[in-house]
C-alpha cells in the first residue's frame, strides 16, 4: 500500500489486508477511495476498525471464483466495520468473535454471508442497542432526539434554535458526516465524547467540505472536543471565519494530524 498513488478515488484491482501494512499508511493512501473494481478481503488482521473506508462507496468483485465481493473473516479484534457509505452486492463476515452491527448498517448489508457459528449481534450503546439519530439542517437543536450516539449523516447545529443543544449532544460518539456549526447564537460548545467523524459521502462530491465547518455566527469563540480520535482526512479538518473564534492550541493539536486548521484565514501550528 506504501507505493500506492495518493488520493485515489477508483482502484482497479483485488485488495488482500491481512493486517502487515502501517494502519497509518492505511488512512492515509485509502482516505478517498470511493470505488473498487475488484475483490477485496480483510483477513486474519488485528484491526479494531475498517474506517479507512470511510468513504468507500462500492465494491464490485468481478472474479466467479469469489462467492463474496467484500470478505471479512477471522479478524479476532474487529469490532466495527467503520464504513458508512460502503453498499456492496455480497458482503462475508466470518469468524470475527467481537464483531457488532448497526441497526443502519444490518438495513443497508441486505446480502450478508456468515458461518453457522457467527452471530448477528446488533451493537450496545449506553443504555440497550446503540441509538442512531438523523440530524435536519435548521432544525430545532439540530433535529436531534435525546440520547444519540451516532449521527448516521451530517450534524447540522444551523440557527437560533439551540437551547437544549449541549443535552442532546452529550452522548454523541460517531458522526457520519461533517459538523456543520452556522449562523447559531451560542458562545462555545463542547461535544464532550465524540470521537469519530468520518466526513463520508453518500454520492460523489468535486468539492469536500472541512471535516468541521464553524460559520456566520454571532459571538462563537471556542469549540471543544477532547475526546477525537479519528477524522477522515482532508484537506482542512476545521475552518472558520467567525471574527470572534478564538483558536485554541489544544484544539489545534488535536485536529491537524486529520487536515489542516484555519481561523480567519491563518491555518494554526501543531505543537505536537
Amino acid at each position: 500500500m506504501a507505493t500506492m498513488e495518493d488520493n485515489c478515488t477508483r482502484i482497479t484491482g483485488s485488495l488482500t489486508f491481512t493486517g502487515s501494512d502501517d494502519i497509518k499508511v492505511l488512512y492515509s493512501k485509502l482516505a478517498y477511495v470511493e470505488e473498487i473494481n475488484g475483490c477485496v478481503q480483510v483477513v486474519g488482521s488485528g484491526y479494531i476498525r475498517l474506517d479507512f473506508f470511510a468513504r468507500l462507496r462500492s465494491v464490485v468483485c468481478g472474479n466467479s471464483s469469489y462467492t463474496v465481493d467484500f470478505a471479512v473473516a477471522n479478524n479476532s479484534a474487529l469490532e466495527r466495520l467503520g464504513m458508512p457509505v460502503l453498499k456492496v452486492n455480497r458482503l462475508g463476515l466470518t469468524g470475527n468473535p467481537k464483531l457488532c452491527i448497526t441497526s443502519e448498517e444490518a438495513t443497508r448489508y441486505t446480502n450478508v454471508q456468515r458461518g453457522s457459528a457467527d452471530n448477528f449481534t446488533l451493537c450496545q450503546g449506553r443504555a440497550g442497542v446503540l441509538k442512531e439519530c438523523n440530524s435536519t439542517q435548521n432544525g430545532f437543536n439540530g433535529g436531534l432526539a435525546d440520547g444519540c450516539e451516532l449521527i448516521t449523516g451530517n450534524l447540522y447545529i444551523d440557527g437560533q434554535n439551540n437551547a437544549n443543544i449541549s443535552n442532546k449532544l452529550q452522548f454523541v460518539k460517531e458522526v457520519y458526516g461533517r459538523v456543520y456549526i452556522r449562523a447559531t447564537t451560542l458562545n462555545n460548545l463542547t461535544i464532550p465524547l465524540l470521537e469519530k467523524v468520518y466526513a463520508s459521502e453518500s454520492t460523489t462530491s468535486t468539492l469536500l467540505d472541512p471535516t468541521i465547518l464553524v460559520d456566520n455566527n454571532n459571538n462563537f469563540t471556542s469549540l471543544d472536543v477532547p475526546k477525537i480520535n479519528f477524522m477522515a482526512k482532508n484537506d482542512y479538518s476545521f475552518v472558520t471565519n467567525d471574527d470572534s473564534y478564538v483558536m485554541n492550541q489544544d484544539l489545534c493539536n488535536r485536529l491537524s494530524p486529520f487536515g489542516k486548521v484555519m481561523s480567519n484565514e491563518t491555518v494554526c501550528g501543531n505543537c505536537n
